[in-house]
């Protein structure tokens, strides 16, 4: 991926502004002496050597001498910016690698006018280049080597520097160096991120966090501050970074980049691994480390403990392992546990929501006014059946208009839904929901039955407005007991990434509740044949109650594997702290018990115990803290391990 690059729209608009503001810097001296028009940054181009053995290579720095409180861009500036480039004229047998970039450090700064985070450099920094001469180089003949180092510098405002360079290599039978410059490029090194190669680097992620864990070398003392520079814009530049620093371990937890329209920074690419540059403070100095962290799907590792998702062993490990163990013996076959999701179709599902919305209307805020709205409707029309099927149609059409109008509000609350069921705060938010809407179903607290005489009121209301405005209120009039299939039909619309696909559920469970007024209307003579309500609409809801709790129970299987064991106990005494707060309000907070009691125990007390138990309940949603990732066994795998003197913990347990 070229980290170097961004939208064109913003190289165009910082074009402008810097074409306005300052000149581009421009000097022909053969060592790159600068030619800027403030005199204050500074770009010097210094080589390594005067003289190149054939097939050596050499060095050249970079040095950029920053104006006061300008910076200038790492390779990913973290907002909008260009990094330094170099644009090469090299002659035949001559070879430039790529930029190499100093450490840099996180800064505050103004871009598009919002306060953000940028990558970068102030005062001083240094760039080196990698050059490599042919093998066939001709021996005394010197070879003249052009560019261009081109940057962007910012304050509040920004300008493009351009120095131009040219200096003169000569072939020959040794490589000599410039001594006088022997210091700058130490200097350099010291700034270059440092050989990584004896560390260890895993990546995860869940949920849009992504956990950086570092395994370093015995000996190192580190401490912080700790940062991760991501180089493939995986990682949003504006998010806070949680780092944790173990005794052979850093852990760095990170958030995906899904883009910044404030800050015009679009969203990174998805990639197998992560690509960056840590930076932490040891003993001897600051030290930046190259990254390249495979990501581990969380389908093939339990970050926690041992389970039934296991990193699985390569045909290879366990040959190498074989040989260690015993040549006669087999590797073990381990299954997964576990068996795929089915998957429901959208036409299935629609189904099932037309259905939720049939069902309201057998819900007793909504049940015992069916027959008297359409009764309504046909009083009005004086028994022209056209008129009562049109105002059957209209009454249908306001509470679709409702309908809708609520979907675009919940729609609304965020622009991506798509990841929201692998949220632990959203899970929890919906096993809450589901939770209080059982007892509520049960009878253990009531909320809202006063709404049940609007519907009556309604019909108060003449001709068609009075049918359209009955509709669009039978929409809130059903709120109170619409709550486990209104629970229902959001977390499935918004699952889904399509618009569109949402407003049609919305729609659908529109239409379920609709479809019996205007049905009636049609056939006002089925009114008739509705049983009457009674003592079986309760039994009714106590029933639906149940199916509600294992809807609940559905999202807890999720939220167990989102936040553990651990936390996840945790969060079942919160809904028994909510539970026992509901009820106290069921039982305390009527109008038949005496004010001073109403208030202090209906309402306190259980206000008090259940605002505490869902404070409680969020306090879980979290992630486990992260560890190593647990490893299929096979034969051999121990010698293995104990010939690269790595310590071995093994786990044997059985689930009951």
């Amino acid at each position: 991926m070229d980290n170097q690059s961004e939208p064109m729209k913003h190289r165009f608009l910082i074009f402008i502004f810097t074409a306005i503001l300052a000149p581009l810097v421009s000097a022909q001296d053969p060592f790159g002496e600068p030619a800027f028009l403030t005199k204050e940054t500074t770009a010097t181009i210094k080589p390594e050597v005067i003289q190149i053995e054939p097939g050596d290579f050499f060095r050249v720095a970079f040095i950029l001498d920053l104006q006061p409180k300008f910076h200038a861009y790492f390779k990913n500036a973290g907002m909008v910016g260009d990094p330094p480039s170099v644009e090469w004229e090299l002659p035949d047998g001559f070879t430039a690698g790529e930029l190499m970039f100093p450490l840099p450090k996180a800064f505050k700064s103004i871009s598009t006018g919002v306060e953000s985070v940028g990558y970068g450099y102030e005062g001083k920094a240094i760039f080196v280049t990698e050059i490599v001469a042919d093998e066939n180089l001709e021996k005394g003949k010197s070879f003249t080597i052009k560019g261009s180092f081109n940057w962007q510098e910012c304050d509040e405002t920004c300008m493009l520097g351009d120095q131009e360079f040219s200096f003169t290599i000569k072939a020959g039978d040794e490589t000599l160096i410039v001594e006088a410059d022997e210091a700058l490029f130490e200097e350099a090194d010291e700034k270059l991120p440092s050989d990584s190669s004896a560390w260890g680097f895993l990546a995860t992620e869940k949920s849009n966090v992504i956990t950086l864990k570092a395994i370093y070398p015995e000996g190192l003392e580190l401490s912080e501050p700790v940062y991760f520079f991501s180089t493939d814009k995986q990682i949003d530049s504006q998010a806070n970074q949680k780092v944790e620093i173990g005794k052979s371990e850093i852990i760095v937890t990170l958030t995906r980049n899904e883009g910044n329209e404030d800050l015009f920074i679009d969203a990174g690419e998805v990639e197998e691994s992560l690509s960056g540059l840590l930076t932490v403070q040891a003993d001897f100095g600051p030290i930046g480390l190259e990254v390249a962290a495979a990501f581990i799907p969380d389908a093939d590792v339990q970050m926690n403990g041992p389970g039934e998702k296991v990193i699985k062993a390569s045909k290879e490990d366990r040959e190498a392992g074989l040989a260690l163990y015993d040549a006669d013996a087999r590797p073990e076959v381990v299954l997964l546990g576990g068996e795929q999701e089915k998957k429901v179709t959208f036409i299935s599902s629609l189904g099932l929501v037309f259905l939720g919305g049939l069902i309201l209307n057998l819900m007793p805020c909504v049940f015992p006014v069916l027959g008297l709205k359409i009764m309504g409707f046909v009083s009005q029309a004086g028994e022209d059946e056209d008129k009562i099927k049109l105002h059957g149609l209209v009454f249908g059409l306001g509470l679709l208009i409702t309908m809708w109008i609520l979907a675009a509000f919940i729609i609304s609350l965020k622009l991506d839904w798509g990841q929201q069921l692998a949220n632990p705060i959203f899970l929890g938010t919906m096993i809450i929901v589901f939770f209080l809407m059982g007892l509520n179903l049960y009878g253990v607290f009531e909320i809202g039955t006063s709404m049940t005489s609007v519907g009556g009121e309604l019909q108060g209301k003449k001709g068609y407005s009075g049918s359209f405005f009955s509709g669009a209120l039978t929409t809130l009039v059903a709120t109170p007991c619409s709550g486990p299939f209104l629970g229902a039909v959001m977390a499935f619309a918004l699952s889904q990434d399509n618009k569109v696909i949402q407003f049609a559920v919305f729609t659908v469970f529109g239409l379920g509740i609709a479809s019996p007024y205007i049905l009636l209307s049609f056939f006002p003579a089925l009114i008739k044949k509705l049983p009457r309500p009674g003592a079986w609409m309760e039994t009714f809801k106590q029933v639906m109650a149940f199916f509600v709790f294992a809807t609940a129970v559905f999202f807890m299987k999720g939220y167990l594997k989102l936040v553990g064991d651990d936390h996840f106990n945790v969060f079942l005494f919160a809904l028994c702290l909510i539970g026992l707060g509901v009820y106290i309000y069921g039982r305390y907070g009527n109008q038949s018990i005496t004010k001073m009691k109403r208030y202090v125990t209906g309402f306190g007390l259980a206000g008090l115990m259940t605002i505490g138990g869902i404070a409680w309940a969020y306090s879980t949603a979290k992630p486990p803290e992260p560890g190593l990732a647990w490893n299929e066994w096979y034969p051999g795998i121990m010698e293995q391990s104990r010939s690269k003197k790595r310590i071995i913990w093994v786990d044997y347990t059985a689930d009951w």
